[in-house]
């Protein structure tokens, strides 16, 4: 028997301790396989991803170890999406990062949960250049760019970015940001027509608010 989710990340940390990548694959795939989205994301995965990065920082897990852990999670990440977007029907998310943003996890997350609620969910993975975002949605419209920041702002010059974004993708289309360093950014200094996303609920109540009824779940 699986063991619950509470107990999941310590035995998939132990597992890659002991560079036992199968044991990690088979615990993470059963979190995704038999949990709801929301709760394999929230009570699993980002925890799991948490506990990881603080145990790389300290020393505890080496560089190998916590690249086993966020590949298979990447992995069964995209493994879910595939799933979910078979029977998609609801309006169109684009989810990417800014130039500079590596940091994928949380934007393949909500794309996870974005389109297990039926939302069309378009994946073109982190590091791409606000005039290539720009050029994606001229060619194919979406309702909202969706976009993860974790390295601060100033670093890889989000505000400059986003305000390059908001100036080059059509006004009917949202454009939200989520994560560590989007929570950090001072209201004031967000660029007007950018919606700042600082937790969980806020985000699925963004989703309720999109969702169309003929693309609602029962």
């Amino acid at each position: 028997m699986e063991p619950s989710q509470d107990k999941l990340v310590p035995r998939i940390i132990a597992a890659a301790e002991t560079y036992d990548i199968q044991a990690c694959e088979e615990h993470i795939a059963s979190a995704i396989n038999t949990l709801e989205p929301l709760i394999y994301i929230r009570e699993v995965l980002a925890p799991l991803l948490r506990e990881t990065g603080t145990r790389w920082h300290w020393g505890k897990l080496s560089v190998a170890q916590e690249h086993m852990i966020s590949g298979v999670v990447r992995r069964q990440l995209y493994y879910a999406l595939d799933r979910h977007l078979l029977d998609a029907r609801g309006p169109v998310i684009l989810f990417t990062t800014l130039s500079g943003e590596r940091h994928e996890m949380g934007g393949l997350m909500g794309a996870v949960l974005a389109a297990s609620r039926g939302f069309r969910c378009i994946y073109l993975g982190p590091d791409l250049p606000a005039p290539e975002i720009a050029r994606f949605c001229a060619h194919r419209p979406v309702e909202v760019v969706a976009l993860s920041l974790v390295v601060q702002s100033d670093v890889i010059d989000a505000i400059a970015q986003l305000a390059d974004l908001r100036a080059h993708v059509p006004l009917a289309t949202e454009i939200w940001i989520a994560g560590h360093a989007a929570t950090m950014m001072a209201v004031q200094d967000i660029p007007a027509g950018v919606t700042s996303i600082p937790d969980m609920q806020t985000y699925l109540d963004r989703l309720a608010r999109l969702q169309k009824p003929s693309a609602a779940t029962p």
